[in-house]
């Protein structure tokens, strides 16, 4: 009897095993065939992509409010409901080309130097913020109608999230592919998209006066590189996301007017912020050029 269980056992052992192996081999076999139809397909699906984050960036501008007279409040909550699902999608489409928004395995051990300038950019930026009144214009505007405040918060959310997933995730994102071999790729990328997201303000041609919009134009390339800076330090596009949400988050956003200042004065108070950004941004590419298994690939 003894031996009649252990010959069974021995073959039910063998017909698992067996069974397990047959298993693994058409898993390996599927994931091999998977993998060659991913590779195939590859340069398509990217096409795709690429395609689906235009129509949902221009989707999301569309859907934006642009005035709280526009509709009653009940129909300006849903249209700001809507705009955070086109935001949501936006910034899942751009995560999925741009590993998550994120440019190396892990964050950057900052140096001594590179600390405390962060600390000088960081606190420049805040000073900025209390100069430009937006936390007088923030008071005022939780004092408003409930329609201003939805409207204001919604223009915010579209300016802070579609414009900083479009510029500093997929522009920056798309700009690093063409620069992979070179060894100021980081500085480039960040002055390059800086630059689309000054001209990107030209939208408020006739809205403004052309004084107003060029400033508007300066000071957001001031402003965008140090949101470059902000998405290396972090490591990440959502804290740079939610500062600009947080600078645009202001009264009367939706009039499209500028406060304006003589030249001298706007390169006065953004000039300096540009400067520590790209003294920042080299000395952090001196970094990674030193260690290069820091980057993720592109």
């Amino acid at each position: 009897q003894n031996s009649k269980f252990s010959l069974t056992l021995k073959l039910t052992s063998s017909f698992i095993i067996t069974l397990l192996q047959r298993v693994c081999n058409d898993n390996k076999k599927s994931k091999d065939v998977l993998n060659m139809v991913r590779k195939k397909y590859k340069p398509i699906m990217f096409l795709i992509k690429n395609m689906a984050i235009i129509i949902t960036f221009f989707i999301g501008i569309l859907i934006e409010p642009y005035s709280p007279d526009q509709a009653p409040l009940k129909n300006l909550i849903i249209i700001t409901f809507l705009l955070i699902v086109c935001i949501y999608i936006f910034s899942r489409l751009v995560n999925s080309i741009s590993n998550h928004g994120r440019l190396f395995v892990q964050r950057i051990e900052l140096s001594t130097f590179q600390k405390y300038s962060s600390l000088l950019a960081f606190g420049y930026f805040i000073l900025l913020y209390i100069i430009n009144e937006n936390i007088q214009s923030m008071l005022h505007l939780f004092q408003s109608s409930p329609e201003i405040i939805v409207t204001c918060t919604a223009i915010a959310l579209g300016a802070g999230f579609l414009e900083e997933y479009l510029v500093r995730g997929y522009l920056f994102n798309l700009t690093q592919r063409f620069l992979k071999k070179y060894n100021n790729k980081l500085l480039i990328t960040s002055i390059v998209t800086s630059i689309i997201f000054g001209l990107l303000h030209l939208f408020n041609l006739g809205l403004d006066t052309t004084k107003g919009v060029a400033q508007q134009v300066f000071y957001a390339f001031c402003i965008g590189l140090f949101f470059s800076l902000v998405k290396i330090i972090t490591n990440s596009i959502h804290i740079g996301a939610i500062l600009h949400f947080l600078f645009d988050l202001q009264f009367g956003i939706y009039e499209n007017t500028s406060t304006h200042m003589s030249w001298s004065v706007v390169i006065l108070l953004f000039l300096p912020l540009t400067v520590i950004s790209v003294i920042l941004i080299k000395s952090l590419e001196a970094t990674v050029n030193d260690n290069q298994n820091l980057l993720m690939e592109v």
